[in-house]
Protein backbone atom coordinates (compact mmCIF):
# COMPACT_ATOMS: atom_id res chain seq x y z
CA UNK A 1 0.00 0.00 0.00
CA UNK A 2 2.75 2.29 0.68
CA UNK A 3 4.02 1.96 -3.04
CA UNK A 4 0.57 2.40 -4.09
CA UNK A 5 0.26 5.69 -2.71
CA UNK A 6 4.03 7.16 -3.63
CA UNK A 7 2.70 5.98 -7.64
CA UNK A 8 -0.35 7.91 -6.73
CA UNK A 9 1.44 10.72 -6.26
CA UNK A 10 3.38 10.32 -9.16
CA UNK A 11 1.40 12.33 -11.33
CA UNK A 12 0.48 15.26 -9.39
CA UNK A 13 2.19 18.54 -9.79
CA UNK A 14 1.45 22.40 -10.76
CA UNK A 15 3.12 24.95 -11.93
CA UNK A 16 2.31 27.83 -9.95
CA UNK A 17 4.54 30.67 -11.02
CA UNK A 18 6.18 31.69 -14.34
CA UNK A 19 9.63 30.05 -14.58
CA UNK A 20 12.43 32.09 -14.86
CA UNK A 21 15.09 29.94 -16.30
CA UNK A 22 15.16 26.97 -18.35
CA UNK A 23 18.64 26.50 -18.63
CA UNK A 24 18.98 23.40 -17.39
CA UNK A 25 17.34 21.31 -20.64
CA UNK A 26 17.18 21.87 -24.26
CA UNK A 27 13.93 23.26 -25.01
CA UNK A 28 11.42 23.50 -27.79
CA UNK A 29 11.37 27.32 -27.61
CA UNK A 30 13.51 30.07 -28.69
CA UNK A 31 14.75 33.39 -27.22
CA UNK A 32 12.03 35.16 -29.86
CA UNK A 33 9.13 32.76 -28.78
CA UNK A 34 10.32 33.38 -25.01
CA UNK A 35 10.25 37.38 -25.34
CA UNK A 36 7.02 37.38 -27.60
CA UNK A 37 5.15 34.55 -24.91
CA UNK A 38 6.34 37.12 -22.59
CA UNK A 39 4.86 40.01 -24.32
CA UNK A 40 1.35 38.20 -24.51
CA UNK A 41 1.14 37.37 -20.91
CA UNK A 42 2.01 41.01 -20.15
CA UNK A 43 -1.14 42.05 -22.12
CA UNK A 44 -3.27 39.57 -20.92
CA UNK A 45 -2.60 41.46 -17.45
CA UNK A 46 -2.91 44.79 -19.04
CA UNK A 47 0.21 45.90 -19.09
CA UNK A 48 2.01 46.04 -22.88
CA UNK A 49 5.65 46.89 -23.32
CA UNK A 50 5.03 49.98 -24.47
CA UNK A 51 5.50 53.69 -22.96
CA UNK A 52 2.38 55.33 -21.40
CA UNK A 53 1.28 57.84 -23.55
CA UNK A 54 -0.57 59.86 -20.87
CA UNK A 55 0.53 60.45 -17.05
CA UNK A 56 -2.94 58.83 -15.90
CA UNK A 57 -2.52 55.96 -18.66
CA UNK A 58 -6.06 53.98 -18.63
CA UNK A 59 -5.92 50.92 -20.80
CA UNK A 60 -9.30 49.10 -21.29
CA UNK A 61 -8.75 45.38 -20.57
CA UNK A 62 -9.70 43.96 -24.27
CA UNK A 63 -7.33 40.87 -24.20
CA UNK A 64 -8.97 39.62 -20.77
CA UNK A 65 -12.15 40.34 -21.96
CA UNK A 66 -12.14 38.80 -25.42
CA UNK A 67 -10.44 35.76 -24.59
CA UNK A 68 -13.02 34.74 -21.99
CA UNK A 69 -15.65 35.82 -24.22
CA UNK A 70 -14.71 33.68 -27.04
CA UNK A 71 -13.82 30.92 -24.23
CA UNK A 72 -17.36 31.06 -23.07
CA UNK A 73 -18.81 30.82 -26.34
CA UNK A 74 -16.26 27.61 -27.40
CA UNK A 75 -17.39 25.76 -23.62
CA UNK A 76 -20.67 27.48 -22.64
CA UNK A 77 -23.07 24.79 -23.68
CA UNK A 78 -20.37 21.51 -23.92
CA UNK A 79 -20.77 17.80 -23.12
CA UNK A 80 -18.09 15.51 -22.36
CA UNK A 81 -18.85 12.17 -20.76
CA UNK A 82 -17.11 9.06 -20.37
CA UNK A 83 -17.71 5.61 -20.52
CA UNK A 84 -17.53 4.80 -16.62
CA UNK A 85 -19.50 5.56 -14.40
CA UNK A 86 -17.28 6.30 -11.88
CA UNK A 87 -14.71 7.99 -13.93
CA UNK A 88 -17.29 10.54 -15.72
CA UNK A 89 -18.07 11.74 -12.54
CA UNK A 90 -15.10 12.66 -11.29
CA UNK A 91 -14.69 14.28 -14.85
CA UNK A 92 -18.22 16.42 -14.36
CA UNK A 93 -16.71 17.47 -10.77
CA UNK A 94 -13.20 17.88 -11.41
CA UNK A 95 -12.48 18.70 -15.22
CA UNK A 96 -15.53 20.23 -17.05
CA UNK A 97 -15.73 23.01 -14.42
CA UNK A 98 -12.34 24.26 -15.63
CA UNK A 99 -12.62 23.79 -19.08
CA UNK A 100 -13.52 27.72 -19.77
CA UNK A 101 -10.58 28.72 -17.92
CA UNK A 102 -8.39 26.40 -19.76
CA UNK A 103 -9.41 27.40 -23.09
CA UNK A 104 -9.50 31.09 -22.29
CA UNK A 105 -5.52 30.40 -21.21
CA UNK A 106 -5.16 28.07 -23.80
CA UNK A 107 -5.97 31.79 -26.54
CA UNK A 108 -3.59 33.99 -24.22
CA UNK A 109 -0.42 31.81 -24.28
CA UNK A 110 -0.61 29.39 -26.84
CA UNK A 111 -1.27 26.19 -25.67
CA UNK A 112 -1.87 24.67 -22.35
CA UNK A 113 -0.81 20.71 -21.63
CA UNK A 114 -3.54 18.95 -19.28
CA UNK A 115 -3.00 15.90 -17.40
CA UNK A 116 -5.31 13.56 -15.09
CA UNK A 117 -3.60 12.87 -11.46
CA UNK A 118 -5.02 10.29 -8.49
CA UNK A 119 -4.65 11.34 -4.82
CA UNK A 120 -3.92 9.19 -2.10
CA UNK A 121 -7.73 8.31 -1.44
CA UNK A 122 -8.31 7.58 -5.24
CA UNK A 123 -9.67 10.56 -6.53
CA UNK A 124 -9.01 11.72 -10.37
CA UNK A 125 -7.72 15.76 -10.31
CA UNK A 126 -6.95 17.44 -13.81
CA UNK A 127 -4.03 19.61 -13.60
CA UNK A 128 -3.44 22.03 -16.75
CA UNK A 129 -0.04 24.44 -17.31
CA UNK A 130 -0.04 27.27 -19.52
CA UNK A 131 3.37 28.58 -21.57
CA UNK A 132 3.98 30.78 -18.75
CA UNK A 133 4.51 27.78 -16.73
CA UNK A 134 5.47 24.81 -18.52
CA UNK A 135 8.75 24.12 -20.47
CA UNK A 136 8.08 22.23 -23.57
CA UNK A 137 11.10 19.72 -25.10
CA UNK A 138 9.73 18.10 -27.63
CA UNK A 139 6.87 17.63 -29.78
CA UNK A 140 5.17 14.98 -32.64
CA UNK A 141 4.13 15.43 -36.25
CA UNK A 142 0.55 16.90 -34.82
CA UNK A 143 2.20 19.43 -32.30
CA UNK A 144 1.32 17.81 -29.57
CA UNK A 145 3.91 17.71 -26.70
CA UNK A 146 5.89 14.26 -26.07
CA UNK A 147 8.14 15.75 -23.46
CA UNK A 148 8.35 18.58 -21.00
CA UNK A 149 8.84 19.68 -17.47
CA UNK A 150 5.81 21.22 -14.93
CA UNK A 151 7.26 23.34 -12.70
CA UNK A 152 6.05 23.13 -8.82
CA UNK A 153 7.08 25.66 -5.91
CA UNK A 154 7.31 25.97 -2.35
CA UNK A 155 8.37 27.90 0.36
CA UNK A 156 9.30 25.57 3.70
CA UNK A 157 11.50 26.86 6.27
CA UNK A 158 12.73 30.22 5.26
CA UNK A 159 13.89 28.40 1.63
CA UNK A 160 11.51 28.18 -1.82
CA UNK A 161 11.98 24.52 -3.65
CA UNK A 162 11.49 24.05 -6.93
CA UNK A 163 10.07 20.44 -8.03
CA UNK A 164 10.57 19.91 -11.98
CA UNK A 165 8.65 17.14 -13.36
CA UNK A 166 10.04 16.09 -16.37
CA UNK A 167 7.15 14.01 -18.64
CA UNK A 168 8.78 11.67 -21.38
CA UNK A 169 6.90 9.23 -24.18
CA UNK A 170 8.65 7.61 -26.07
CA UNK A 171 8.29 3.82 -27.95
CA UNK A 172 5.41 2.92 -25.73
CA UNK A 173 6.07 4.40 -22.41
CA UNK A 174 5.27 7.35 -20.61
CA UNK A 175 8.38 8.65 -17.63
CA UNK A 176 8.20 10.40 -15.59
CA UNK A 177 10.82 12.11 -13.53
CA UNK A 178 10.88 14.18 -10.29
CA UNK A 179 13.54 16.58 -9.31
CA UNK A 180 14.06 18.45 -6.42
CA UNK A 181 16.35 22.11 -6.30
CA UNK A 182 16.98 24.87 -4.02
CA UNK A 183 15.37 27.59 -6.01
CA UNK A 184 17.39 29.70 -7.77
CA UNK A 185 20.34 27.26 -7.82
CA UNK A 186 21.58 23.74 -9.30
CA UNK A 187 21.74 22.61 -5.99
CA UNK A 188 19.00 19.08 -6.00
CA UNK A 189 18.05 17.79 -2.46
CA UNK A 190 16.21 14.83 -2.00
CA UNK A 191 12.14 14.74 -2.50
CA UNK A 192 11.85 13.78 0.75
CA UNK A 193 13.36 17.24 1.84
CA UNK A 194 10.24 18.46 1.69
CA UNK A 195 7.17 16.99 3.38
CA UNK A 196 4.34 17.18 0.44
CA UNK A 197 6.88 15.47 -2.04
CA UNK A 198 7.93 13.26 0.25
CA UNK A 199 5.37 10.38 -1.33
CA UNK A 200 6.48 11.12 -4.92
CA UNK A 201 8.63 8.68 -6.65
CA UNK A 202 11.97 9.77 -8.48
CA UNK A 203 10.79 7.80 -11.27
CA UNK A 204 7.99 5.88 -12.95
CA UNK A 205 6.78 4.48 -16.19
CA UNK A 206 3.66 3.82 -17.42
CA UNK A 207 2.98 1.73 -20.52
CA UNK A 208 0.48 4.25 -22.57
CA UNK A 209 0.04 3.89 -26.53
CA UNK A 210 -0.40 7.92 -26.32
CA UNK A 211 1.57 10.62 -24.51
CA UNK A 212 0.21 10.65 -20.98
CA UNK A 213 -0.63 14.40 -21.27
CA UNK A 214 -2.89 16.26 -23.02
CA UNK A 215 -2.08 18.99 -25.82
CA UNK A 216 -4.27 22.14 -26.62
CA UNK A 217 -3.38 24.12 -28.53
CA UNK A 218 -4.21 27.26 -31.02
CA UNK A 219 -5.01 26.63 -35.04
CA UNK A 220 -3.05 29.40 -36.06
CA UNK A 221 -0.06 29.46 -37.93
CA UNK A 222 3.01 30.90 -36.23
CA UNK A 223 4.64 34.19 -38.12
CA UNK A 224 6.71 35.02 -34.53
CA UNK A 225 9.56 32.43 -35.35
CA UNK A 226 9.00 30.73 -38.71
CA UNK A 227 10.96 28.00 -37.45
CA UNK A 228 9.18 27.54 -33.96
CA UNK A 229 6.66 24.16 -33.97
CA UNK A 230 4.62 25.51 -30.98
CA UNK A 231 1.36 27.75 -31.61
CA UNK A 232 1.13 31.96 -30.92
CA UNK A 233 -1.58 33.57 -28.94
CA UNK A 234 -4.99 34.52 -31.00
CA UNK A 235 -3.69 38.44 -29.98
CA UNK A 236 -0.39 37.47 -31.23
CA UNK A 237 -0.51 40.22 -34.18
CA UNK A 238 -2.97 42.19 -32.49
CA UNK A 239 -0.19 43.74 -29.41
CA UNK A 240 -0.26 47.07 -31.13
CA UNK A 241 -3.99 47.63 -31.79
CA UNK A 242 -4.07 46.73 -28.35
CA UNK A 243 -1.71 49.82 -27.47
CA UNK A 244 -3.72 51.79 -29.88
CA UNK A 245 -6.89 51.28 -27.91
CA UNK A 246 -5.15 52.10 -24.86
CA UNK A 247 -4.09 55.33 -25.87
CA UNK A 248 -7.61 55.92 -27.28
CA UNK A 249 -9.07 55.06 -24.05
CA UNK A 250 -6.75 57.27 -22.23
CA UNK A 251 -7.34 60.37 -24.37
CA UNK A 252 -11.11 59.80 -23.63
CA UNK A 253 -10.15 59.92 -19.97
CA UNK A 254 -7.55 62.79 -20.58
CA UNK A 255 -10.22 64.88 -22.12
CA UNK A 256 -12.61 64.96 -19.21
CA UNK A 257 -9.92 65.59 -17.08
CA UNK A 258 -8.77 68.27 -19.42
CA UNK A 259 -12.43 70.08 -20.19
CA UNK A 260 -14.06 69.45 -17.42
CA UNK A 261 -15.71 72.63 -16.07
CA UNK A 262 -13.97 75.53 -13.47
CA UNK A 263 -13.92 78.58 -11.86
CA UNK A 264 -10.46 80.39 -12.28
CA UNK A 265 -10.90 83.17 -9.32
CA UNK A 266 -8.65 85.25 -6.86
CA UNK A 267 -7.63 83.79 -4.10
CA UNK A 268 -9.50 87.36 -2.52
CA UNK A 269 -12.95 85.70 -4.00
CA UNK A 270 -12.26 82.35 -2.32
CA UNK A 271 -12.25 83.56 1.57
CA UNK A 272 -15.20 80.71 1.97
CA UNK A 273 -12.30 78.26 1.41
CA UNK A 274 -9.83 80.16 2.78
CA UNK A 275 -7.92 80.87 -0.52
CA UNK A 276 -7.82 77.40 -0.68
CA UNK A 277 -8.62 75.64 -4.50
CA UNK A 278 -10.73 72.91 -5.00
CA UNK A 279 -11.42 70.35 -8.40
CA UNK A 280 -13.76 73.42 -9.17
CA UNK A 281 -12.44 76.70 -8.22
CA UNK A 282 -8.74 77.80 -9.50
CA UNK A 283 -6.88 79.68 -7.94
CA UNK A 284 -5.37 82.64 -10.39
CA UNK A 285 -3.78 85.79 -8.92
CA UNK A 286 -5.46 89.10 -9.28
CA UNK A 287 -4.84 92.73 -8.32
CA UNK A 288 -7.86 92.27 -5.36
CA UNK A 289 -9.39 95.43 -6.71
CA UNK A 290 -10.88 94.81 -9.49
CA UNK A 291 -14.74 94.33 -9.38
CA UNK A 292 -15.96 90.81 -8.79
CA UNK A 293 -16.83 90.41 -12.38
CA UNK A 294 -13.16 90.70 -13.57
CA UNK A 295 -11.79 88.21 -10.90
CA UNK A 296 -13.99 85.36 -11.71
CA UNK A 297 -13.62 83.51 -14.86
CA UNK A 298 -15.98 80.32 -16.08
CA UNK A 299 -14.68 77.68 -17.70
CA UNK A 300 -17.14 74.74 -19.23
CA UNK A 301 -15.89 73.66 -22.74
CA UNK A 302 -17.70 70.90 -24.83
CA UNK A 303 -16.16 67.51 -24.04
CA UNK A 304 -15.92 65.92 -27.23
CA UNK A 305 -17.57 62.76 -25.84
CA UNK A 306 -18.99 61.45 -29.40
CA UNK A 307 -15.61 61.49 -31.33
CA UNK A 308 -13.22 60.01 -28.72
CA UNK A 309 -16.11 56.98 -28.79
CA UNK A 310 -16.02 56.76 -32.32
CA UNK A 311 -11.82 56.47 -32.15
CA UNK A 312 -12.13 53.51 -29.70
CA UNK A 313 -14.63 51.58 -31.67
CA UNK A 314 -12.67 52.16 -35.13
CA UNK A 315 -9.46 50.67 -33.24
CA UNK A 316 -11.91 47.83 -31.84
CA UNK A 317 -13.09 47.13 -35.07
CA UNK A 318 -9.78 46.50 -36.39
CA UNK A 319 -9.20 44.44 -33.57
CA UNK A 320 -12.16 41.88 -34.04
CA UNK A 321 -10.68 41.40 -37.25
CA UNK A 322 -7.75 40.79 -36.29
CA UNK A 323 -8.38 37.90 -34.34
CA UNK A 324 -11.53 36.50 -36.01
CA UNK A 325 -14.82 37.54 -34.39
CA UNK A 326 -17.30 39.54 -36.24
CA UNK A 327 -17.47 43.25 -36.41
CA UNK A 328 -19.32 45.23 -33.57
CA UNK A 329 -18.81 42.01 -30.93
CA UNK A 330 -17.11 45.06 -28.62
CA UNK A 331 -18.04 48.04 -28.32
CA UNK A 332 -16.86 50.87 -25.56
CA UNK A 333 -19.97 52.66 -23.99
CA UNK A 334 -19.81 56.34 -22.44
CA UNK A 335 -21.18 54.64 -19.30
CA UNK A 336 -20.40 50.59 -18.98
CA UNK A 337 -16.96 50.88 -20.21
CA UNK A 338 -16.16 48.26 -22.84
CA UNK A 339 -18.80 45.92 -23.17
CA UNK A 340 -19.50 42.50 -25.50
CA UNK A 341 -22.34 41.54 -27.73
CA UNK A 342 -25.06 40.15 -25.86
CA UNK A 343 -25.89 37.51 -28.30
CA UNK A 344 -24.42 36.41 -31.44
CA UNK A 345 -27.09 35.87 -34.39
CA UNK A 346 -26.49 32.92 -36.78
CA UNK A 347 -25.18 35.43 -39.45
CA UNK A 348 -21.81 36.11 -37.17
CA UNK A 349 -20.31 33.74 -39.69
CA UNK A 350 -17.04 35.09 -38.43
CA UNK A 351 -17.11 34.24 -35.38
CA UNK A 352 -19.15 31.24 -35.44
CA UNK A 353 -15.81 30.13 -37.92
CA UNK A 354 -13.26 30.86 -35.43
CA UNK A 355 -15.38 28.88 -32.82
CA UNK A 356 -15.77 25.73 -34.75
CA UNK A 357 -12.00 26.01 -35.61
CA UNK A 358 -11.49 26.07 -31.44
CA UNK A 359 -13.91 23.54 -30.98
CA UNK A 360 -12.30 21.40 -33.43
CA UNK A 361 -9.03 21.68 -31.74
CA UNK A 362 -10.31 21.11 -28.27
CA UNK A 363 -12.25 18.01 -29.48
CA UNK A 364 -8.95 15.65 -30.31
CA UNK A 365 -7.41 16.69 -26.37
CA UNK A 366 -10.87 15.61 -24.75
CA UNK A 367 -10.39 12.04 -26.58
CA UNK A 368 -7.05 11.96 -25.68
CA UNK A 369 -7.92 12.42 -22.44
CA UNK A 370 -10.72 9.87 -22.27
CA UNK A 371 -7.96 7.72 -23.28
CA UNK A 372 -5.66 8.58 -20.48
CA UNK A 373 -8.03 8.52 -17.70
CA UNK A 374 -8.49 5.24 -18.17
CA UNK A 375 -4.70 4.21 -18.82
CA UNK A 376 -4.13 6.07 -15.57
CA UNK A 377 -7.09 4.62 -13.51
CA UNK A 378 -6.20 0.95 -14.87
CA UNK A 379 -2.54 1.41 -13.85
CA UNK A 380 -3.20 2.00 -10.38
CA UNK A 381 -5.62 -0.90 -9.86
CA UNK A 382 -8.74 0.63 -10.37
CA UNK A 383 -11.37 -1.58 -12.56
CA UNK A 384 -13.12 0.29 -15.19
CA UNK A 385 -14.90 0.35 -18.09
CA UNK A 386 -13.45 1.39 -21.74
CA UNK A 387 -15.26 2.87 -24.02
CA UNK A 388 -15.81 5.99 -26.60
CA UNK A 389 -16.89 9.21 -25.31
CA UNK A 390 -19.63 11.80 -25.71
CA UNK A 391 -18.59 15.19 -26.85
CA UNK A 392 -20.94 17.61 -27.68
CA UNK A 393 -20.63 21.31 -27.89
CA UNK A 394 -24.20 22.54 -28.78
CA UNK A 395 -24.71 25.44 -30.51
CA UNK A 396 -27.93 27.39 -29.17
CA UNK A 397 -26.02 30.78 -29.41
CA UNK A 398 -25.77 30.42 -33.54
CA UNK A 399 -28.34 28.63 -34.34
CA UNK A 400 -32.51 27.84 -33.27
CA UNK A 401 -31.94 24.56 -31.69
CA UNK A 402 -35.75 23.94 -31.97
CA UNK A 403 -35.11 24.01 -36.15
CA UNK A 404 -31.61 22.18 -36.07
CA UNK A 405 -34.38 19.48 -33.95
CA UNK A 406 -37.16 19.57 -36.79
CA UNK A 407 -34.18 19.05 -39.68
CA UNK A 408 -32.52 16.12 -37.53
CA UNK A 409 -35.87 14.55 -36.77
CA UNK A 410 -36.77 14.47 -40.64
CA UNK A 411 -33.19 13.12 -41.60
CA UNK A 412 -34.31 10.16 -39.05
CA UNK A 413 -37.49 9.42 -40.62
CA UNK A 414 -36.09 10.11 -44.37
CA UNK A 415 -33.10 7.22 -43.71
CA UNK A 416 -30.79 9.88 -43.92
CA UNK A 417 -29.63 9.82 -40.10
CA UNK A 418 -29.47 6.73 -37.49
CA UNK A 419 -31.74 6.73 -34.51
CA UNK A 420 -28.86 6.42 -32.13
CA UNK A 421 -27.39 9.20 -33.37
CA UNK A 422 -30.28 11.66 -33.02
CA UNK A 423 -30.24 10.38 -29.54
CA UNK A 424 -26.69 11.15 -29.34
CA UNK A 425 -26.79 14.72 -30.71
CA UNK A 426 -29.72 15.71 -28.70
CA UNK A 427 -29.17 14.11 -25.25
CA UNK A 428 -25.48 14.07 -25.29
CA UNK A 429 -24.59 10.93 -24.35
CA UNK A 430 -21.93 7.78 -25.98
CA UNK A 431 -23.24 6.28 -29.38
CA UNK A 432 -23.30 2.89 -27.42
CA UNK A 433 -25.30 4.55 -24.26
CA UNK A 434 -27.85 6.17 -27.32
CA UNK A 435 -28.65 2.44 -28.82
CA UNK A 436 -29.73 1.76 -25.80
CA UNK A 437 -32.71 4.63 -24.98
CA UNK A 438 -33.73 3.37 -28.05
CA UNK A 439 -37.56 1.71 -27.82
CA UNK A 440 -38.83 -0.82 -30.25
CA UNK A 441 -38.51 0.36 -33.54
CA UNK A 442 -41.97 1.86 -34.66
CA UNK A 443 -43.26 3.66 -37.79
CA UNK A 444 -41.82 7.28 -36.46
CA UNK A 445 -38.10 5.38 -36.74
CA UNK A 446 -38.84 3.56 -40.45
CA UNK A 447 -40.18 0.26 -38.37
CA UNK A 448 -43.36 -1.72 -38.89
Amino acid sequence: MNVLNAIKGLFKGKGSAAVESFDTVESAISATMQTATDIWWKAFQGMLPFEPTHKNFKPLPVAYTSTAYLAQLVTGEIKFEIADKDLNAEVQKNLLPNLDRIVQLTLVGGYTVIKPYISPIGKIFFDFATSRDFKPIALDENGHITEGIFYERIRYKGKIYERREHHIFRDGVHTVRNTAYIYGTRRTVELSEVPKWAMLLPEGRIPSDIPMIATFRTPYANNIDLDSELPVSIFANSIGTLHDIDQAHSEYRAEFKKMSAKVFADSTVLRGNKGIPDDYFVNVSGDGTSSIDNQIMAYAPQIRETEHKADINTELRLYETQIGVSSGTFSFDTSKGLVTATQVLSEDRTTYNTVSQLQRQLRPVLEALNKITVTLARFYGIECEDGECAIEFGDSVFEDTGTEFNRRFQMVQAGLLKPEDFNAWYFGVPPDKAREMLPEMTGTFGGE
